[in-house]
C-alpha cells in the first residue's frame, strides 16, 4: 500500500472563514488494488446567535482506472450522525443508511459506469488542456445519495499565489446536474483541486489550499464567524395583515442569478402564472382538503408507500412514537382532524433550538428540540405512524415582514397533498403565505431535501414581491409597484396594509419602522426623557383562547400587578403597569398587538400610546 497524499483546505464563506475540509488518498487501500479517498470536512456557522456545527466524512473506494465501488458519508448535523453507505454491484446500488440505532436498506439502479474522484482525476488530466475542452462523467452524489451526470470546461490558465508562490493553473468550470450549480475549480499540474468556489445562499464558498495548522483554526469555534443566516432572509415590500389567515397570494420573483434557472414547482395549489429568465410569478392559494378522503390507516399502495414507510430521518417504526401518536388522535379516523391533532402536539411539546441543523425523528421525539425542519419531521414521524401519507416540502414563508426559508408537512387526503405546519400554525390546514419548491418523503435520504438542486437554485438566490393578497373573506388586495410598505406624515404613523394608525405624542419621535423577524416589532416611539414606547405583533395560536394568549405575553415580560381589561379602537385588551414598566396586549384575532411603555411614569407613556393607535 502506497503512502497517503494528505491536504488541508480552509472553507470561506463571503470571504470570512466557517471550516477546513481534509483529504487524503491511498493507492493500494485495505491491501488491494484499490485507491480510497477520504475527506473530513467540519463547518461552525452562525445562525441568528446560535453556534451551528456540521461534521462531514465521506469514502470513495475505486479501481486503479477510477471505476467506483464503495462510497461511505457521515454526516453530523445534531447530537446524532446519520450514516450511509452505498456499495455498486454491477448497475445496482445498495445503500444503507443508519440513524438513533436503526438502518434502512434500499437499492438504485442506473445505466452507464460511475467514476470516484480519481476517475475524475484521471479523465480529467487526460482530455483538458486548452480553453474551451470538455469532459464529462457520471458520478455518485454521497451528500445526495443520487447518480449524477458531470461535467468540466476549461475556461482558462491562470497563476495563483499559493503559500506564497505563483502557481500556474487551470481554471475550469464544474457542474454536477443534481446540485443544479456551476462551481468553479483551479487544478495543478496532477489535475487536483488548490481552490473552488461554489454559490450557497449565503455567499460564495471558497475551498482553498493551505496548512494544518491554519485550515484547523477555520473551524476551532473559538470565534464565532459573523452572522450568515441573516443574508437568507428576503424582505417583503409590505407586511401582510393577519397571514396565517392568507387564502391567495401572489407574489413576484426576481432571480438574482438567472443563469441558475428556476425550479420545477410541481404543486396542486400553487401556480406559474408567468416566467422568464429572471422573473417568475407565482399564484398560491389555500387547498381544501377533498371530500373523498379514505379513514384510517389509509392502505399502503406502489404510488404511497415511501410516504407511509419509515426511513432514516422519519422514523414511524418506534413503538413508543407509535403508541403516543395512537394515543393523541384517538378514535379519530378523519384525516385532516387526526392530523391537526398531532400537528398540536408537536407545536405544544417542541423547542425552537438554532443549532440543530437537520436531525432524525428519534432524536427530535426524545430531545423535542430543532428547527422547522424538526418540526415537519417529526410531525411526518407522528402522521405515519397512524397510516396518514406524509412528506417534508421546503420553501419561503412570510413572517412578521419577510420571507425565510422553512420546512413544514403535506399530508395526502383523497388525491391531493395539504399542508399542515405545527412550526408556523394556521387554523386547520396551513395558510397560502408560503411558496414550495422541494418535497421529499427522505426516502432517499436527507440529500433529497436539496430538490435536485432547487435549493441551490432559489435560497438565498431570489428577492420576493407580494403583487396581491386575499384574506379570510376572499376580497383580494392589490399591491400597487408604487406602494409603500407604510407612511409617516408629522406625528402619524400609517400602515395601510395592516390597518393601523399610531399618533406620538408631539414630545417624542418614531424610531425602528423597517424592522423584520426575528423581531416582532413594528414602530418605536421615544420619549425625551429616555422613555420608549414598542408596537409589536403576535400570531396567536389558534386553539388557545386569546386572552389566555394574552396573559402568557404579558407573563412574559415581568410586570408585577394585576391585570386589567379595557377596550382600544373597539377591541378587547388586558393591561399589567407598573411604574417603570407597563403593557397592553390588544386581542386583533388571530393576531394580537402589544404595547409595551418603558421609563419614568410608563402607565402615562402606555395611555398615550393606545388613545394613538387606532386599528382599521
Amino acid at each position: 500500500m502506497e503512502p497517503a497524499s494528505e491536504k488541508w483546505f480552509v472553507i470561506t464563506i463571503a470571504d470570512k472563514p466557517v471550516g477546513y475540509s481534509h483529504e487524503r488518498v491511498v493507492m493500494g487501500a485495505a491491501g488491494s488494488d484499490t485507491i480510497l479517498s477520504a475527506s473530513d470536512t467540519k463547518m461552525v456557522l452562525n445562525r441568528l446567535g446560535a453556534k451551528v456545527e456540521l461534521r462531514m466524512l465521506s469514502s470513495y473506494e475505486e479501481t486503479k482506472d477510477g471505476l467506483l465501488i464503495k462510497v461511505g458519508y457521515e454526516m453530523q448535523a445534531s447530537l446524532l450522525s446519520t450514516k450511509t453507505e452505498a456499495v455498486i454491484k454491477g448497475q445496482t446500488i445498495e445503500i444503507r443508511s443508519q440513524a438513533g440505532g436503526k438502518s434502512y436498506t434500499r437499492t438504485l439502479n442506473f445505466t452507464g459506469t460511475l467514476l470516484g474522484p480519481e476517475g475524475i482525476r484521471q479523465i480529467s488530466q487526460k482530455r483538458l488542456r486548452n480553453p474551451g475542452d470538455v469532459v464529462e462523467f457520471q458520478t455518485f452524489v454521497a451528500e445526495l445519495d443520487a447518480v449524477s451526470k458531470g461535467s468540466r470546461k476549461v475556461l482558462a490558465r491562470e497563476t495563483l499565489k499559493i503559500a506564497g508562490k505563483d502557481v500556474p493553473e487551470l481554471k475550469v468550470e464544474e457542474v454536477i446536474e443534481a446540485t443544479a450549480g456551476k462551481g468553479t475549480a483551479w487544478l495543478d499540474d496532477e489535475f487536483e483541486a488548490v481552490k473552488q468556489e461554489m454559490p450557497t445562499p449565503f455567499g460564495t464558498a471558497q475551498v482553498i489550499l493551505t496548512d494544518r495548522e491554519q485550515a484547523l483554526a477555520a473551524a476551532s469555534g473559538e470565534e464565532l464567524p459573523a452572522e450568515m443566516y441573516a443574508t437568507s432572509i428576503i424582505r417583503s415590500n409590505i407586511r401582510v395583515p393577519k397571514a396565517r389567515s392568507l387564502e391567495y397570494l401572489k407574489v413576484r420573483l426576481v432571480h438574482r442569478k438567472p443563469e441558475l434557472g428556476w425550479p420545477e414547482i410541481k404543486s396542486p395549489y400553487q401556480t406559474v402564472l408567468s416566467k422568464s429568465a429572471d422573473s417568475l410569478i407565482l399564484e398560491i392559494r389555500r387547498p381544501k382538503p377533498s371530500e373523498k378522503a379514505a379513514g384510517l390507516p389509509v392502505a399502503m399502495n406502489e404510488n404511497n408507500k415511501q410516504f407511509l414507510l419509515p426511513n432514516a430521518y422519519i422514523q414511524s417504526d418506534m413503538p413508543e412514537l407509535q403508541a403516543l401518536a395512537r394515543t393523541i388522535i384517538g378514535s379519530e379516523k378523519d384525516t385532516l382532524k387526526a392530523a391537526l391533532k398531532l400537528e398540536r402536539w408537536v407545536t405544544e411539546n417542541m423547542k425552537f433550538d438554532l443549532g440543530i441543523v437537520l436531525a432524525p425523528s428519534s432524536e427530535i421525539f426524545k430531545n423535542r428540540r430543532g428547527t422547522c425542519v424538526g418540526y415537519a419531521t417529526l410531525l411526518a414521524a407522528l402522521t405515519r405512524a397512524v397510516g396518514i401519507p406524509s412528506r417534508i416540502v421546503m420553501g419561503y414563508v412570510y413572517v412578521l415582514g419577510m420571507f425565510g426559508g422553512h420546512a413544514w408537512t403535506e399530508i395526502w387526503i383523497g388525491e391531493s397533498w395539504i399542508p399542515i405546519d405545527a412550526a408556523i400554525v394556521a387554523q386547520e390546514v396551513a395558510d397560502a403565505g408560503r411558496l414550495y419548491f422541494i418535497a421529499s418523503s427522505l426516502y432517499e435520504g436527507a440529500g433529497s431535501l436539496a430538490g435536485g438542486g432547487a435549493g441551490q437554485q432559489v435560497f438565498g438566490q431570489v428577492d420576493i414581491k407580494i403583487l396581491e393578497y386575499a384574506g379570510l373573506d376572499g376580497k383580494k388586495v392589490a399591491v400597487p409597484e408604487s406602494g409603500r410598505p407604510y407612511g409617516v406624515n408629522g406625528d402619524l404613523y400609517a400602515n395601510q396594509w395592516l390597518g393601523l394608525e399610531l399618533l406620538k405624542p408631539p414630545d417624542s419621535g418614531f424610531a425602528k419602522l423597517d424592522s423584520v423577524w426575528p423581531e416582532t416589532t413594528v414602530a418605536v416611539i421615544e420619549g425625551p426623557k429616555g422613555e420608549k414606547i414598542e408596537l409589536q405583533e403576535h400570531y396567536l395560536l389558534p386553539w388557545k383562547a386569546p386572552q389566555d394568549s394574552a396573559r402568557e405575553i404579558l407573563d412574559r415580560l415581568n410586570i408585577p400587578g394585576k391585570a386589567r381589561e379595557q377596550k382600544v379602537s373597539g377591541r378587547p385588551a388586558i393591561i399589567l403597569e407598573a411604574k417603570t414598566k407597563a403593557a397592553m396586549v390588544i386581542i386583533d384575532k388571530p393576531e394580537a398587538w402589544v404595547l409595551i411603555a418603558e421609563g419614568n411614569d410608563a402607565p402615562k407613556w402606555l395611555a398615550r400610546a393606545a388613545a394613538g393607535l387606532k386599528l382599521l
